[in-house]
């Protein structure tokens, strides 16, 4: 069996030919993370110096974190690329994994991966009779918490080798806290994509690692700031005081198309249901649903101008769904202007598709009909 190996996780830009587990090439490089600009060069210089083709290649191994956000993206998007257009077929592997398998001391394996602030990626295998078993899945914590909950799937008198760059970083402290311990070597400490393909190897075999996703054990920085804005956002139903808040300023604020009488009639009909967007109080969106059988039919998503291009529309979008669900409707359908290019895409983003077309619904613009079953 043939095997192209992936590993975009790092600063490594790594490829590795295999046959079965002999290594026939091995193309690791420290591209400063442009894997975007080298990966797709160095897999075909491999192949052309291995004398092979994609078509050789019986299977696709790739790294799926954790590690850089932008480098498993790049990774993963190659394979499923290859897959998709050769049907072979590929495994996803973790790099605490990958790391794993460049140790070949029997007894157990801490793989840590440095995530800054005294945190830690970790996960604990143990490798006895030329097989490798996982006892922690990968996990993310401190170095102290990581360290005691391995040490607590240890016996006393287990030997314990630890590799990746948070041994480096840790290894005074792990030192004070563990005996019989084992430290890897350097080379072993970096990610490499022979490994990465033994690893993968070993789960095709285990009929294990097909759906190759990224392994996100930590949120991308700018999600965790947008959910740091949103502990001030919060969602509620709207009442008239809420209605009467913003009467003054929907001209202004909002969309000059939803007056105050509009709403209130919205607001009172039997079958409608409002919500509100609120900063520290103030209603800075609203969103509603008109119910029509088993069908909830959403009638406006609208932010406040000031408040945009923030997420609340979303916000606003996942909870109008998810009160859908709880009354047990069966769809959510909502109509879009046709060169609303951004709500479309966020549309998308949340599973609705298009399913017809008003012409000039909008005076002179066309409407697109969107459907989300739920």
């Amino acid at each position: 069996m043939k095997i192209l190996s992936i590993d975009t996780a790092s600063q490594i830009c790594g490829v590795s030919l295999l046959e079965n587990s002999n290594l026939i090439g091995n193309f690791d490089q420290d591209t400063g993370r442009t894997h975007s600009e080298n990966l797709m060069p160095m897999i075909e210089q491999a192949l052309k110096q291995c004398d092979l083709t994609l078509k050789d290649i019986d299977l696709l191994v790739c790294d799926k974190g954790p590690g850089s956000f932008t480098g498993i993206r790049i990774g993963i998007a190659t394979v499923k690329a290859f897959h998709d257009s050769l049907s072979i077929p590929c495994v996803g592997v973790s790099s605490l994994e990958a790391l794993a398998y460049a140790i070949k001391k029997e007894g157990f394996i801490v793989t840590l991966l440095d995530c800054k602030n005294n945190n830690c990626y970790f996960a604990l295998y143990e490798f006895k009779n030329s097989q490798y078993t996982e006892i922690i899945m990968p996990s993310t914590d401190t170095i102290e918490n990581s360290l005691k909950i391995c040490l607590q799937n240890i016996s006393h008198d287990s030997s314990i080798t630890f590799v990746g760059d948070g041994s480096i970083i840790y290894k005074e402290f792990i030192a004070s806290q563990c005996k019989n311990c084992y430290f890897a070597t350097s080379e072993n400490n970096v990610l490499n994509s022979y490994y990465l393909g033994l690893a993968g190897l070993d789960k095709f075999r285990k009929k294990e690692g097909k759906e190759v996703l990224p392994l996100y054990l930590k949120k991308p920085q700018a999600q965790r700031q947008l959910e740091e804005k949103f502990k001030n956002i919060t969602i509620a139903t709207m009442t008239q005081e809420d209605l009467n808040q913003i009467s003054n300023t929907l001209l202004s604020h909002f969309d000059e198309f939803w007056s105050y009488d509009l709403l209130k009639e919205e607001l009172n009909a039997k079958n409608s249901n409002y919500l509100v967007a609120k900063f520290n109080n103030e209603v800075v969106g609203f969103a509603g649903i008109k119910i029509m059988v088993e069908e909830a039919d959403i009638m406006n998503i609208v932010v406040r101008k000031d408040f945009r291009n923030q997420g609340i529309g979303g916000l606003l979008l996942k909870n109008l769904i998810d009160l859908s669900k709880k009354q047990n409707l069966t769809s959510v359908t909502l109509e879009v202007m046709e060169e609303n290019y951004p709500a479309i895409h966020l549309y998308k983003n949340f599973g609705f598709e298009q399913i017809g077309l008003r012409k000039n619904y909008y005076k002179d613009k066309n409407g697109l009909i969107m459907k989300k079953v739920i």
